[in-house]
């Protein structure tokens, strides 16, 4: 379930666009304007949502996100003058969208914002995979909002594979992948061992994976 973080003032007296969000199983975290330290809640958002009739505001929080945060920033507004517009989009919003509006619209191109930021980042900066959130520049990792603690290998063995997701992995690609050197046995089973380890930080059931399979015999497979 992908989540959104809603910035929404007490100028906006209706917000249906709340609960199309629900019914297209987002998870929606509400927060007003008045709020100054929002980073706290961005970890595992997949989207950031401004809805606001006070062009002051979106400005403010356009930039001030822009600082904390790279996923999408959509602005909600009833202003169509131009030079508003373009000014949303130099402070970082990615679509100015403007009243009236018809709320599947708006549900369809937060959804390809995501697709869209998911497909542009995963080799470079942010994997989502439903509540695993990976920030591969910050090394960090965070689970249904949680971070969790890994060290340098676990971590680099689990950007390895989410990187390379659905696809059947051998211990020997993760091996010369991640150590850059060619294994013995020996060192085949460590690579082992960190899945392992990697699973009992990540998974809610250790024998049921949701994240890391393994395909016996052969290696094994990310699930995005």
């Amino acid at each position: 379930m992908d989540e959104v973080l809603m910035i929404r003032d007490n100028t906006w007296d209706e917000c249906r666009v709340l609960e199309y969000l629900k019914i297209s199983n987002f998870k929606v975290t509400e927060v007003s304007p008045v709020e100054k330290d929002i980073a706290y809640l961005l970890p595992g958002k997949a989207v950031v949502l401004v809805v606001s009739n006070d062009s002051a505001v979106c400005f403010e929080k356009c930039e001030q996100l822009r600082k904390c945060t790279e996923v999408p920033i959509i602005v909600v507004s009833d202003s169509d003058d131009e030079w508003t517009r373009i000014k949303m989009l130099q402070m970082g919003a990615d679509d100015y969208i403007t009243t009236p509006y018809r709320e599947m619209i708006l549900v369809a191109t937060i959804q390809t914002r995501i697709e869209q930021f998911r497909r542009l980042t995963r080799l470079f900066g942010y994997i989502r995979v439903r509540d695993l959130v990976i920030e591969i520049i910050n090394r960090r990792v965070f689970l249904n909002g949680r971070e969790i603690n890994l060290t340098i290998k676990e971590f680099d063995v689990l950007v390895f594979l989410a990187q390379r997701p659905n696809r059947i992995i051998s211990r020997e690609e993760i091996y010369s992948g991640v150590w850059h050197d060619k294994g013995t046995e020996y060192n085949l089973y460590c690579v082992s061992t960190y899945v392992k380890k990697i699973r009992k930080k990540i998974e809610d059931e250790y024998d049921n994976p949701q994240f890391i399979e393994t395909v016996w015999g052969v290696g094994y497979r990310f699930v995005a």
